[in-house]
């Protein structure tokens, strides 16, 4: 599906390829000379027939129709995008997207599908040091690292059997539906290989540790809850609820806990084998949550068999 990012009020055009890095710097897909754009700003990433805009934490921000985007957003035939003062509408040839009106204005349709609750097993990755790492690179070397670890994200979770929901910038999301053992077992081994630096280790990630002495190493945070699974729109379907948050914030615990792995106390309940694999770090509260959560860091053993 052809897509354009548009500056009406500048004549451009900007022909959208599956990963597109926007920012400053010289060698970003399209780049942008506004001082209120960092140099790497951010990224639009074709997923199937979906385009998904994602900040990397710049200084100011990035908007879609005038809301700051604090995860990936999938985009619509005519959503307005602002980065610092450089405003585009992001447009499609997929004319099931829009409609003419007697007017002749295009309007979005939108199908709201009844959305389901079930129990399901989810992972929150993220690459730690993101942002102070990436300044150190140039815009290309950013997006060859961003490419290499969606494709290992895709790799390592489609294999077992997960549903990726979303990529945020330099982080990803993805669940089970369902709780068995068998999928705790998948998500352990999922969440052993992503945090593992040097498993499936990318090009670019060895031409930064070898060359420039730097690491990327990923952190995970696990757990298990009901969530409401289903379309929130045309052709967009996540899992949310209070369980999705509660794995956020787990997985932002491996930072203060200094362990690449986190799980909550859900994921190990009635599995009296898989707690060979884990280690309880404490109860510790966390950021929006009115009651401390209990945590279980992944230990060093072989590898999970069903």
């Amino acid at each position: 599906m052809p897509a354009f990012l548009r500056q009406h009020d500048k004549g451009i055009e900007y022909s959208l390829e599956d990963f597109n890095l926007l920012g400053r710097s010289p060698d970003a897909t399209i780049r942008l000379t506004d001082a209120g754009v960092s140099r790497q700003h951010a990224t639009v990433r074709r997923d199937g027939n979906l385009y998904w805009v994602s900040d990397l934490g710049s200084a100011n921000g990035s908007f879609v129709n005038d809301v700051a985007i604090t995860t990936a957003r999938a985009l619509r035939h005519g959503d307005r995008i602002q980065l610092g003062t450089c405003l585009f509408i992001f447009e499609t040839d997929d004319g099931d997207q829009t409609h003419t009106t007697g007017s002749g204005t295009q309007m979005l349709h939108t199908i709201a599908l009844p959305m389901k609750t079930v129990r399901a097993t989810l992972l929150v990755g993220d690459l730690r040091n993101f942002t102070t790492i990436s300044a150190q690179l140039t815009a290309e070397q950013v997006a060859a690292m961003l490419r290499e670890w969606y494709a290992d994200c895709e790799k390592v979770l489609k294999s077992r059997g997960a549903i990726i929901d979303k990529f945020i910038g330099d982080g990803v999301f993805a669940y089970w539906a369902g709780d068995s053992l068998e999928v705790r077992a998948q998500a352990t081994e999922a969440a052993r290989l992503l945090s593992n630096a040097e498993a499936g280790e990318s090009p670019v990630r060895k031409m930064m540790r070898d060359e420039m002495k730097l690491e990327v190493h990923c952190h995970v945070g696990l757990n298990i809850g009901d969530v409401a699974l289903g379309a929130m729109g045309r052709g967009v379907n996540t899992a949310v609820g209070e369980a999705v948050n509660v794995t956020f914030r787990i997985e932002s615990l491996t930072r203060k806990l200094q362990v690449p792995v986190l799980a909550g106390a859900t994921f190990v309940e009635g599995w009296p084998d898989g707690l060979i694999h884990y280690k309880n770090v404490g109860i510790h509260p966390v950021k929006g949550q009115p009651e401390p959560v209990e945590v279980y860091t992944l230990v060093e053993s072989e590898p999970v068999l069903d």
